[in-house]
């Protein structure tokens, strides 16, 4: 049997982000959300993993990341 892989993803506005793609989920000073991916990318500093800040509640965009992964539905964060 072939293994049934979902992969939902989290809204952002109008950015989707894969939740797979996510290494850690932090919390801003200013409650919004840092989120740091496993892929890397060409930065200002050289090579680094890339990161967003996404502006809502660190716990709230965890959940959505989990409910995403394990629905494969598409979870708008902002809703």
């Amino acid at each position: 049997m072939q293994p049934i892989t979902s992969t939902g993803y989290v809204k952002v506005g109008n950015d989707y982000i894969n939740p797979h793609n996510i290494a850690h989920i932090g919390k801003n000073s200013d409650n919004t959300t840092c989120v740091t991916y496993n892929v890397v990318a060409q930065g200002p500093n050289g090579i680094g993993p890339s990161s967003d800040r996404i502006p809502v509640d660190s716990d709230k965009f965890a959940q959505c990341a989990n409910k995403a992964m394990q629905t494969g539905e598409i979870i708008d964060v902002m809703a």
